[in-house]
C-alpha cells in the first residue's frame, strides 16, 4: 500500500488539497487509488486504535485497509487530515504548539501501517497568517496562549523533527504555503506519483492562487477554450496572467488585534525567514523551494 498522508497544518491551505481530491474521487478510482474522507479516515483509524489494540498487527492494518475501501488492486490511498495531529483549539495549548498528544498521534498511525510506504506531506506558514486563524475570539484566551509561543519562532522545524522521529520509515516531504503559487504542481505530483498525470477538477483553484479578481476571471475564461495539457503549463499561463492584470494584495491577518499582539507575530515572523533553513537541513526531509 502506498498511502500518501497531507497532515496539514491548520491554517494553511483552507481544505484546498482536501477539495481537489474529493472532487477527482472518481477519477482516482478509475486509476485503482483510494481516497476516503479526512473524517471517515479519521475516524476508522480512532476505530483500529480503540478495538484492535490486541490484534496482530498486519491483521488490524489489513483490516483497517479493508475498510477504508483500500482491497484487492487498490494499493493507493491518498488523503488530506489535518486533524490528524490534533484539533485547532489543541495546536496553541499549554503544553506548547502542536505538541499537545502530537507524538502519540504519530505513533497510532505508524503502528497502524506497518507494511505500508507511508509520505506525509506537511506544509508551513507565517505566524503572523497562521496564528489568527488559531487564536480563539476570546481576548483572555489570547493573552494566555501567545506567551506559549515564548521562543524566537513558531516550532516548526520541531513539529516536521518529531513527525521523522515517530516515523522514520515514512517519506516527509515540507513546504512553505507562501510559495504554493509556484509550488502546486510539484504537490500534487506528489499525491500522485510522477509517473502519473494530476487529475484537472479544482486545478483552477490552484492556478488563480494570488491573482486578483480580473486575472482571475480573465484566466478562466481563457482556460475553459484553451486548457493546458499539463499541471506545470497551468501554472505557466497563471503567471502570466497575473503579470498582465495583476495580482491580489491580501488583507492584514492581523488587523483588528490587540497591538501588543501584532508585535509578539511580527517577531516571530522574523524568526519564521530563518527556521526554514533550518527545516530544509533535517536529515530526511525533502524541502519543496520555490524558483523565482
Amino acid at each position: 500500500m502506498q498511502l500518501i498522508l497531507h497532515v496539514g497544518a491548520h491554517g494553511t491551505d483552507g481544505g484546498q488539497f482536501a477539495r481537489w481530491i474529493s472532487d477527482n474521487r472518481p477519477i482516482f478510482a478509475q486509476r485503482g487509488a483510494v481516497a476516503p474522507p479526512p473524517r471517515l479516515f479519521l475516524s476508522r483509524l480512532s476505530e483500529a486504535l480503540d478495538t484492535g489494540r490486541d490484534a496482530d498487527p498486519l491483521d488490524r492494518e489489513e483490516g483497517l485497509l479493508r475498510g477504508l475501501g483500500a482491497s484487492g488492486a487498490r494499493r493507493w490511498m491518498m488523503v488530506s487530515a489535518p486533524g490528524l495531529l490534533g484539533g485547532v483549539t489543541d495546536v496553541i495549548a499549554p503544553e506548547g504548539f502542536y505538541v499537545k498528544d502530537v507524538a502519540r498521534r504519530l505513533f497510532g498511525v505508524r503502528s497502524l501501517f506497518p507494511r505500508s510506504k507511508v509520505t506525509v506531506l506537511v506544509s508551513v506558514r507565517r505566524p503572523s497568517a497562521v496564528i489568527p486563524a488559531m487564536l480563539p475570539l476570546d481576548p483572555d484566551a489570547v493573552a494566555d496562549l501567545l506567551p506559549k509561543l515564548s521562543s524566537e519562532t513558531l516550532p516548526w522545524a520541531r513539529l516536521i523533527g518529531l513527525i521523522r522521529q515517530e516515523m522514520p520509515q515514512a517519506q516527509i516531504v515540507a513546504w512553505r504555503h507562501e510559495d504554493l503559487a509556484d509550488l502546486w504542481p510539484d504537490v500534487l505530483s506528489r499525491f500522485v506519483g510522477p509517473e502519473r498525470p494530476i487529475a484537472r477538477n479544482g486545478l483552477l483553484e490552484f492556478a488563480a492562487i494570488g491573482l486578483n479578481e480580473e486575472a482571475r476571471v480573465r484566466l478562466k475564461k481563457y482556460l475553459e477554450v484553451s486548457p493546458p495539457a499539463t499541471a506545470g503549463q497551468w501554472r505557466q499561463v497563471a503567471r502570466v496572467f497575473g503579470d498582465r492584470y495583476g495580482r491580489d494584495t491580501p488583507a492584514d491577518p492581523t488587523a483588528g488585534l490587540p497591538g501588543w499582539v501584532q508585535v509578539e507575530l511580527a517577531r516571530l515572523d522574523r524568526g519564521y525567514e530563518t527556521e526554514w533553513t533550518d527545516i530544509a537541513g533535517l536529515a530526511g526531509i525533502t524541502a519543496l523551494t520555490a524558483n523565482r
